[in-house]
């Protein structure tokens, strides 16, 4: 590596990576365009002026933080020598700690890194907790175990130990973190086997072994020593160094036995080349186990098949979704599996570094993928961007899913090496037409670098908001304008202990002749953790016909007539035990 002072070689002039590739992704992605046979999508729009469906004119999102009582920035440990772990965090993670059927907000902090000269700042994360109508109040002092000493990336969440509450698992640079919920919004650190001392960024619970309990899917990074690392340079200008410049290692898969996990990453044909980034659960083949798909920094993608509840295949090269159009790795970081196209299958869209579209692959017959990215409108407008963490959300209760981009740069002075970029990127709203292609509104105010996003519903009116992290900076909370209430029907599936978050569910409504599919899986965006009630969004119609939850377990239960404006809570072998008015709808 070359470190300040030193000369450097030519294979390190390459610091930027992929960003290195800009003319060569450039003519790609136009000669992609020309030869889909597609009109070239729109050039970018900004927020303002832009009519949203359903929304009268503006954005659909607008920023309430100031409101809504959460503060919280950031401590990105950065103290001007540039490590590298300083760009990647921070996660966000919406769960209702303390059950009472409000979302609460679970923030991740960094703090400092070994050898910096301000002292040890430990990572303060932080919890606030819904006073019901979607503002927050800090949660009292002590409820969540102060990190003495890790640095902290992301974020996820699922209830390990089957007791009906929903538990945190926090990815560092350093040693990762279990946190068991005692409920009341109050948590300990338990040590149960997943410590995990590598670099980790993301993960995901799923119940790989159909066993009934929930596994652990971790996503690391890179082998990185802060204290022998320092600075890269672009000519006479200091900059972080590329991933390139660092070996990937081993990801993890934690079985669950019992509450306590057992390393089965080997025996699971786990890879351990590929740097990982982001990773989301689904059934992608339609056979009723939990798959994954890992996006990873400039390594091939990993696409995991799961074998019977055995062993994972690992197939992203031969079904064509490792890697760009013309072969080569690119910089995956947050990734979503959901059914984009309205066609009933598993979709897999993940965000890239700049100059390289942020990708949308489709499923074929036989195994293969078909990459969509740029006629669907959602790749060529993310080439000036970074993205990050992403949601696949019904932002206006329309019936289709549209998605929400972070974006931001690594480099906290690209704009004196890299003409026309910056480091604060506006997010996007990617707003689906219903016809494969999706249209981009900017949100609006000042840019930050984000980096973590996680969706649901805050304000109990049953659609979905939006909280994103930013790198050494505020969090920032957006309220959803854009929907009614008798548009969304709010479904929480609750599944039998110990997988009482019923990961591996799928959900099927008849909504006005159309056929809408969700899957209930867990991981998803970038080092964060979404809602995982289903915001069903039914448009004009008001309501679902007939609603089916194939529940993990293989059985299936069914539900009609149900309107819009409610929230429900099914409960796997009892039906649906509870309904609640959506703030601003009528009463059930």
């Amino acid at each position: 590596m070359t470190r300040r002072g030193a000369r450097p070689s030519r294979d390190r002039l390459r610091p930027l990576g992929a960003a290195l590739r800009l003319g060569v992704a450039l003519a790609v992605a136009a000669a992609a365009v020309a030869c889909s046979g597609e009109d070239v999508p729109d050039q970018p729009r900004t927020a303002a002026g832009e009519r949203a469906r359903g929304a009268g004119t503006g954005f659909p999102f607008r920023d309430v933080t100031a409101e809504s009582g959460v503060e919280f920035v950031h401590d990105n440990g950065a103290a001007g020598r540039r490590h590298y772990p300083e760009t990647m965090g921070p996660g966000v993670a919406l769960i209702d700690v303390d059950g009472d059927g409000d979302l609460d907000l679970f923030a991740v902090d960094s703090g400092s890194l070994p050898g910096d000269p301000r002292g040890v700042r430990p990572a303060d994360d932080r919890l606030f907790l819904n006073r019901g109508d979607g503002t927050f109040e800090p949660a009292p002092a002590g409820s969540i175990p102060r990190e003495e000493h890790g640095y902290g990336m992301g974020a996820t969440a699922g209830d390990y130990d089957g007791d009906g509450r929903p538990d945190l698992y926090v990815m560092n640079y350093g040693p990762n973190r279990l946190l068991r919920n005692l409920g009341g919004g109050r948590f300990e650190a338990v040590a149960a086997g997943v410590d995990d001392p590598a670099w980790s960024v993301s993960g995901a619970f799923l119940d790989v072994d159909a066993d009934g309990d929930l596994d652990l899917y971790v996503a690391d990074y890179i082998a990185y020593d802060v204290e022998k690392e320092g600075p890269c340079r672009a000519g006479d200008l200091e900059i972080y160094c590329s991933p390139e410049q660092f070996p990937p290692v081993q990801q993890r898969l934690y079985r669950n036995d019992g509450g306590r996990f057992t390393d089965v990453s080997i025996e699971w044909g786990v890879r351990a080349d590929g740097r990982g980034m982001g990773v989301a659960a689904g059934d992608v083949d339609g056979d009723g186990d939990a798959d994954l798909y890992v996006a990873n920094d400039r390594t091939l993608n990993f696409l995991y098949l799961n074998r019977e509840g055995r062993r994972f295949d690992e197939v992203g090269t031969e079904s064509g979704v490792a890697h760009s159009e013309v072969g080569m790795a690119e910089g995956g970081m947050g990734v979503v599996i959901a059914d984009l196209s309205g066609r009933g299958g598993a979709e897999v869209f993940f965000t890239n570094f700049q100059k390289e579209p942020n990708r949308y692959f489709t499923p074929l017959a036989g195994g293969f993928w078909q990459d969509e990215s740029l006629a669907s409108g959602l790749g060529f407008p993310s080439l000036e961007k970074v993205g990050w963490g992403i949601a696949a959300l019904d932002v206006e209760g329309d019936g289709l899913l549209d998605l929400a981009v972070a974006n931001g740069h690594v480099f906290d002075n690209a704009e004196q090496f890299l003409p026309g970029s910056s480091y604060a990127m506006a997010d996007d709203l990617f707003r689906n037409r219903g016809d494969g292609r999706f249209e981009r509104l900017e949100f609006p105010g000042p840019p930050l670098s984000s980096r973590g996003l996680a969706a649901g519903d805050l304000d109990g009116d049953g659609d979905p908001d939006l909280a994103i992290a930013s790198c050494g900076d505020r969090l920032r909370v957006w309220r959803n304008e854009a929907g009614e209430p008798g548009r969304f029907l709010l479904v929480e599936l609750r599944g039998k202990p110990p997988n009482t978050d019923a990961f591996g569910s799928t959900l099927t409504a008849a909504v006005g002749g159309r056929t809408l599919r969700r899957q209930l899986h867990g991981g998803g965006s970038y080092a964060s953790h979404s809602d995982q009630r289903i915001a069903l969004g039914l448009g004009e119609h008001g309501r679902a016909e007939r609603v089916e939850v194939r529940w993990p377990d293989g059985t299936v239960e069914q539900a009609t007539d149900l309107a819009g404006g409610q929230r429900i809570v099914w409960r796997q072998g009892e039906g649906i035990v509870e309904r609640r008015a959506l703030a601003g709808g009528e009463a059930p």
